[in-house]
């Protein structure tokens, strides 16, 4: 039950990242200037700010029941990870 409702939490949680992201580069084309800059200023704000995401907090919780490590964020944990490792084994081999 805990683990269907981890995996739920990372699917919605990538899903709300790639949505900012998107929205990032098709706001400032399909809104005036004066829409686009507060969409844009916000989602760079929530995205690079020290601030702990509440998706997050309740990832580490669901972890911590399950037994699992907290991380320390998302992106970090399940897109610049995998990239860095995926880097790693072209090196090596």
């Amino acid at each position: 039950m805990i683990t269907a409702a981890w995996m739920s939490l990372v699917v919605f949680h990538m899903m709300v990242v790639l949505g900012n992201v998107a929205s990032f580069f098709i706001v400032p084309f399909l809104t005036p200037w004066y829409v686009a800059l507060p969409i844009c200023s916000f989602i760079l704000l929530i995205t690079f700010s020290p601030m702990r995401c509440p998706l997050t907090s309740l990832e580490n919780n669901l972890r911590k029941r399950m037994g699992k490590k907290p991380i320390g964020g998302f992106i970090g944990h399940y897109i610049l990870r995998p990239i860095k490792k995926r880097k790693q084994l072209k090196e090596v081999t």
